[in-house]
């Protein structure tokens, strides 16, 4: 695989990534309107099945940007094994290394956690709106 097609995949991976997220997200907002609607006044069994379906969602998107994530570190080690470079490939393997990428990471993975973390406190512990109840 040339320079070029391996640039290609860490690019393409990191729009996979934008796209995974972005489904990421709708899922949540979509769970968060359901508890606040409806889901914190159904009973236990029915709230703990809605967050088993979330979970295999969450987790099979979550399971595809691991994959992802494996393309780009061997698309990045194929990058840097490369006799030669342009300036282009050292400035790719540059960005990846820098702390921008690290922090990047760190927060991609982060949010992930927190969300999820997020709609279980709500599905499980959250009493909805005391003015309503």
């Amino acid at each position: 695989m040339g320079e070029t097609e391996l640039i290609g995949l860490v690019r393409d991976v990191n729009a996979q990534y934008a796209t995974l997220f972005g489904q990421i997200i709708t899922i949540n907002f979509a769970m968060i309107v359901a508890i606040y609607y409806f889901l914190h006044r159904a009973g236990l069994l029915f709230r703990a099945a809605a967050f088993g379906f979330y979970a295999v969602g969450m987790l099979a998107l979550i399971g595809l940007m691991l994959e992802q994530a494996n393309y780009k570190a061997q698309a990045l080690n194929a990058l840097s094994a490369l006799p030669t470079r342009s300036r282009i490939g050292d400035s790719v393997i540059a960005i990846q290394q820098s702390w921008l990428s690290e922090a990047t990471n760190f927060f991609l993975n982060a949010s992930l956690w927190v969300l999820f973390a997020a709609v279980a406190y709500l599905l499980f512990w959250w009493r909805g709106d005391p003015e309503k109840r």
